[in-house]
């Protein structure tokens, strides 16, 4: 969907005659292992994840995959199991979105057809998953319906959301939090012109609670 009537496309806007009509998803997202092999183990996990079927880049802050989005999900959910060592407290930071007014058509990998490459092997692993996120639909007039959608998609998936000040938590299996979160992103895709799913994802968490 392109958003059109809401003022984005303003020609005083820094973003001015950008944005895409191709099918662009993507995630920029950081990744902390709290361990003193803190870097093996991120460019060990960079190096494992096959990123063949997205368009990627990373630089000093963080690192991002752009195609179609059953590939970009693949390729961070395959690139954070990767990162995940038992017993090592770990965070992934980033952010889905798609519809961006100041986005455009290049960087991006759109031809792959097929599995998604990183399936087989991530599917052998798993381990629990602690998530916070916030949904922001934009450019509708009911993006409080969406995100209350979203919320009783969590609870049909067995995730137990709670609401926490300024996001909802969510928790499950490694594969069962992915899924749901490329389940959010589709449900956005076909429903606003543009949205932003911010996440992070923890596991090993030393927190009692």
């Amino acid at each position: 969907m392109q958003q059109e009537g809401c003022g984005c496309q303003r020609e005083d806007l820094p973003w001015s005659g950008r944005g895409t009509k191709l099918d662009i998803s993507g995630c920029r997202f950081s990744l902390y292992p709290m361990d003193s092999d803190f870097v093996s183990i991120i460019l060990g996990a960079l190096e494992k994840t096959d990123t063949s079927a997205v368009w990627s880049q990373s630089d000093a802050l963080s690192t991002v995959y752009r195609g179609r989005l059953p590939y970009v999900a693949d390729a961070v959910k395959g690139l954070f199991i990767n990162a995940w060592r038992p017993g090592v407290h770990m965070a992934l930071e980033g952010q889905f979105s798609k519809g961006c007014p100041g986005d455009c058509d290049g960087d991006s990998l759109l031809d792959r057809q097929g599995p998604a490459p990183n399936q087989a092997l991530a599917a052998k692993r798993h381990f629990p998953v602690l998530c916070k996120l916030a949904l922001y639909p934009m450019g509708v007039g009911d993006y409080i319906d969406q995100i209350a959608q979203v919320w009783r998609m969590a609870e049909d998936a067995g995730l137990a959301p709670a609401t926490i000040h300024y996001a909802t938590r969510i928790s499950g299996d490694v594969h069962q939090v992915f899924d749901y979160l490329e389940a959010v992103c589709r449900r956005m895709e076909e429903t606003v012109p543009h949205y932003i799913l911010h996440f992070t994802l923890s596991v090993n968490s030393p927190t009692q609670e």
